[in-house]
Order: structure tokens, then C-alpha cells, then sequence
């Protein structure tokens, strides 16, 4: 029999590959939705320089839905920003980078202290202010931008592509450079008090790269994200990162939080050796589907073997309380299944799958 555990104990359970007494709901996707910034009086851009803003809307979905985590920094933008690129303030929510800052990583620079430059301090203070609120009991889980993501903001995405082809040297040494920055981030954002650190790689997905280019680019600043960084980590690749995940579960971070990756598809790869957290679909289900709905695809989700449950990417700022809540209430409600019968479930997909496979290729006809 489990005690009752604090959120925060759950979900560091839960990403260490610990006991927790139901999957915790800590969705650490970015869930700024227009009721939830209304019932906290948040606006866009002040919560990307107001640390109380920014700390009172990552807050928001544990205080109005029970979602068990809260995620400042709310854009991708800010790493590439403090190494000199410019980004568009008029979007709304998250900024996006204009332009490269950068032709030649020898040129790359940023400020000494960076707990006093650009937006970091706002972060820092937010983190700051949640840990002091919630004294520990609710897990702060900051964005931190991937090295391979920051590369491809301050040289250009499509330069950043080009290079691993033609020009493999200088596509390493600007992710070796975007990885010293975010390291240093990283390694302020635990100073301060963060439980887990969420690294966001979208520009890893392999709907842009292969696995051969992941293995060799992306999987060493992974690799060494989690051995610089002495904080529990969680990776999030966009699309779907099948290909990738035997090399993923090489690079000693906590759990992966995937996106279209099938459930027990992800389990039986990942086997024990990495915790995962999945996946709620947001284009159609979050924002458009019931609350019963949400509840029985949350459900199906732990049956399949996930540690964690979250979103399949951030949120839309249309998506209904209702259905947050849904997915909460699933989680508490949904008793966690035995390893064995995880197993099981995985088995009998793969039969099935491969049942239907073997009657396309026959058309229906026995052997």
C-alpha cells in the first residue's frame, strides 16, 4: 500500500521510475488557455517579463483544473533571444526568433551573468516565487530550449539541415556552443528551485531529421544535458519520433514526453529503461472533443503503460476547463495496471496489427 504522496513526490516518482499511487496528471506542455489567463488576469506579452504573471499563469491549471505541475517560461524563444537573436513581439503568446543571429559559430557570444540577462531573471524569479508558494509541494517543471533547437534559431533551421550534410563540422560546433548556453540555463533554473527540467527539442522531430542525423548531431547534446545537469529531465520531440527512440532511450535522461508515437508502441520500445509521458492529442481531442472522451483516451493511455500523462504538444487557447479537468479526473479514477498486464495489452496489439497487415497483403485470403 502507497502513502498518500504530495504531487511533487508523485511525478519525481514517477520520472525516476519510482512507486506512485495513480499516474500523475503533470502535464509540463504549455497550457495558457484564454480562460485560464482570464481567471488569473495574465495577458500577453507582460507574462513573458512579469515573474509574478508568469508565476500566477503556471500555476493556473494546478489551482482551477488540479493539473499536477507548473511550467513557467512559456516560449522557445528565450535562449536564441539571450544569444542575440531578434524575436516577433507581435504574435501572440509565443514569440517567434525573425531571423539568424549568427553565420559563424566562432562569432557567438552572451553575457557572463546570466542571471541578470534579458528574460532569464523573469524565469528565475518565477521559479523563484512558485517554490516559495507551494513550499515544495507542487512540481515546477521550467521550459529549457534543446541544443539542437537553439542551433537551429541562431544559424537557421534550413542552414542548420544543410550543414549536417555538407558541412558537419560547423553544424557541430554551433550545437556545442547552443549547448554550453543551455547547460548554464539549466544548471541556474535547479539552482533556483526547479523539481524537473523540460527540455523542448522541436526541431529534433524527424519529421525534419533522420535518426542517423539524431544519432550523430542531437543524441551527444542530449547525452550531455543529462550528465552536466543534476536535475531529473524530461525530453519533448514533436511528430513521430519511432525511428528515433532506440537512440533516445541512449541518452541517460529521465522520461521522453512524445507526440504520435502509439502508447504501447513507445512502452515496449522504451522497455524499463526510461519513464514515459503521453499523449493526449491536442489538435482534435483536447479542444474539440467531450469530456468523456478525454477521460476514456486518458484512461486507455495509462492501460497502455505510461508514467506520466500529458499533452501531445501545447494546448490551444481554446481548449475548455471541462476537459482538463476530464483528464485529471481519469488519472486519480484509472487504477494503475499490473506490469503483466501491460505486457499483455502490448502483445495483443502487436497481434492484431500484424493480423490486419497479413490480410491487406492477402486481401482477405486464407493461407
Amino acid at each position: 500500500m502507497v502513502s498518500e504522496m504530495t504531487p511533487t513526490r508523485r511525478v519525481l516518482a514517477a520520472v525516476l521510475g519510482g512507486r506512485v499511487d495513480y499516474v500523475p496528471p503533470a502535464n509540463p506542455l504549455a497550457q495558457t488557455t484564454t480562460e485560464l489567463m482570464q481567471i488569473c488576469n495574465a495577458s500577453w506579452p507582460k507574462a513573458h517579463f512579469d515573474s509574478k504573471m508568469m508565476a500566477d499563469l503556471a500555476a493556473a491549471p494546478y489551482e482551477v483544473c488540479g493539473v499536477e505541475a507548473a511550467r513557467p517560461q512559456f516560449d522557445i524563444s528565450l535562449e536564441a533571444e539571450t544569444m542575440g537573436c531578434k524575436l516577433d513581439w507581435d504574435k501572440t503568446e509565443r514569440p517567434p526568433v525573425t531571423s539568424p543571429a549568427y553565420t559563424n559559430p566562432a562569432d557567438i557570444t552572451w553575457s557572463d551573468n546570466l542571471e541578470e540577462n534579458g528574460r532569464i531573471p523573469v524565469v528565475l524569479g518565477a521559479i523563484d516565487e512558485l517554490r516559495k508558494r507551494y513550499d515544495g509541494m507542487l512540481p515546477i517543471i521550467p521550459g529549457l530550449t534543446a541544443p539542437f533547437t537553439v542551433a537551429g534559431h541562431i544559424a537557421g533551421v534550413e542552414n542548420m539541415a544543410r550543414w549536417t550534410k555538407t558541412d558537419p563540422e560547423k553544424a557541430h560546433s554551433f550545437i556545442e556552443a547552443a549547448t554550453d548556453f543551455v547547460v548554464a540555463y539549466g544548471k541556474l533554473q535547479a539552482a533556483y528551485g526547479a523539481h524537473i527540467l523540460f527540455l523542448a527539442d522541436p526541431s529534433a522531430s524527424s519529421n525534419l531529421i533522420s535518426a542517423e542525423t539524431y544519432r550523430e548531431f542531437v543524441l551527444p547534446a542530449h547525452k550531455r544535458m543529462a550528465k552536466e545537469i543534476s536535475c531529473p529531465q524530461i525530453l519533448h520531440i514533436c511528430g513521430d519520433a519511432s525511428k528515433l527512440l532506440p537512440y533516445i532511450k541512449q541518452s541517460g535522461i529521465d522520461c521522453f514526453s512524445f507526440d504520435t508515437v502509439p502508447v504501447w508502441y513507445c512502452r515496449q520500445v522504451m522497455g524499463n529503461e526510461m519513464s514515459i509521458l503521453g499523449s493526449l492529442d491536442v489538435i482534435d481531442l483536447m479542444p474539440n472533443g467531450t469530456p468523456e472522451q478525454v477521460y476514456n483516451r486518458t484512461r486507455e493511455c495509462i492501460l497502455q503503460g505510461t508514467d506520466i500523462i500529458g499533452t501531445a504538444c501545447g494546448v490551444s487557447s481554446g481548449t475548455p476547463l471541462e476537459n482538463l479537468r476530464a483528464y485529471v479526473r481519469a488519472c486519480k479514477e484509472t487504477p494503475i495496471p499490473r506490469y503483466d498486464d501491460v505486457e499483455d495489452l502490448i502483445r495483443q496489439i502487436g497481434i492484431g496489427i500484424g493480423k490486419n497487415m497479413k490480410e491487406n497483403v492477402l486481401g482477405g485470403m486464407k493461407e
